[in-house]
């Protein structure tokens, strides 16, 4: 037997009511539980035919699987789209390699493929890259992340139940897994205050900054709020950084510590080398924090991000979707922050 989902606001419990049956019941017949009798069963499919279900073949396979243990066969292919013309262009951003890992892998646990479409590549459209999606029978997409400056992205979006990994999408509002950013500078605010810094800064490059819809920015700006004895430092959020305006900054607001990120661009962060050859040492004269900690920054302190369980929680956000028979633009945005953890390393003073 199929199992179904509701579309629109019909629910499992409007389907028990018209079949004369309980909730539970109607759960069974739908998913083909052998302890129902066959007109108990019909009575519960021929109401939810009536009231517009949708049938979902694929979940009843997953929840069987899974309840008995049993390896889960290929059940489906979720799309995972790059807005990128170079599909290895993406794979020198450490956070984004752990997206994409993770999130296949989370796929794999529940019997679906994942494969990659490179959205700007050889000539692609929306409306082709649609099509291709929709032929293939695909309906579950993930948008990966972008570390460079975004753009309007225009899908047919009513066929898809669509996640953006690790980003918010302002355009359309969709629902979205995403680190908690501000968080993460809170964190590291309230650690280094306990540390003695009291001039923190963050410098990031704008894109960086927007692209969390001001996350950064907005917890940097809260820090004084929680630690009074701290200054008040404005964050340098340039288009492109350079030395000449960074190390300019950090002389102007006398900086004691700068939050920053790991890379600008693809390109590991400068800064402990434009620092020391500025004759500012680190940690002795000034600390640096990488508020997403990868391979290019691993032997600073700084945050990690959880970037496996982003990914993670993607797939189990669209799949829920799928489940659902949720496609196109939702209503009301709902966004999943997955929280960071504070990793000490050698740029900042040691606890006391």
């Amino acid at each position: 037997m199929l199992s179904v989902t509701p579309a629109g606001k019909v629910t499992l419990q409007d389907v028990a009511v018209r079949a004369g049956v309980s909730i539970s019941t109607a759960s069974r017949s739908l998913t083909g539980a052998v302890s129902i009798s066959k007109d108990t069963q019909a009575r519960v499919l021929s109401a939810a035919e009536e009231l517009g279900y949708r049938h979902n073949p694929l979940l009843g396979e997953v929840m069987r699987s899974t309840r008995r243990g049993t390896p889960n066969q290929h059940l489906g292919t979720l799309a995972y789209i790059t807005p990128y013309d170079d599909v290895q262009e993406w794979r020198a951003t450490p956070t984004l390699c752990r997206h994409w890992s993770a999130a296949r892998e989370q796929a794999a646990l529940f019997g679906f493929g994942m494969t990659e479409f490179a959205l700007t590549s050889h000539g692609m459209t929306a409306r082709r890259l649609g099509d291709i999606l929709r032929a293939r029978g695909i309906t579950g997409i993930l948008l990966a992340a972008f570390p460079k400056d975004p753009f309007e992205l225009v899908l047919p979006w009513e066929y898809f139940a669509t996640v953006p990994v690790g980003h918010m999408v302002q355009n359309p509002p969709l629902d979205c897994v995403v680190s908690d950013h501000t968080q993460a500078v809170l964190l590291s605010g309230r650690v280094l205050a306990a540390r003695g810094y009291r001039r923190i800064g963050l410098a990031i490059e704008s894109y960086q900054d927007s692209i969390t819809n001001h996350g950064w920015a907005i917890g940097s700006a809260a820090i004084p709020t929680e630690h009074r004895e701290l200054a008040g430092i404005p964050s340098y959020l340039p288009d492109k950084m350079t030395e000449a305006g960074f190390l300019a900054w950090v002389r102007a607001h006398r900086v004691d510590c700068v939050l920053t990120l790991s890379t600008f661009r693809n390109t590991p962060n400068p800064m402990r080398d434009w620092l020391a050859g500025a004759g500012l040492v680190c940690p002795r004269d000034i600390g640096l924090v990488s508020l997403d900690i990868t391979a290019a920054t691993a032997a600073w302190a700084g945050i990690d991000q959880n970037s496996d369980e982003i990914g993670k929680a993607a797939v189990d956000l669209v799949l829920s979707k799928i489940r659902a028979g949720e496609h196109g633009i939702p209503k009301v945005r709902r966004s999943l922050l997955v929280h960071c953890q504070w990793r000490d390393g050698a740029t900042v003073r040691a606890a006391c």
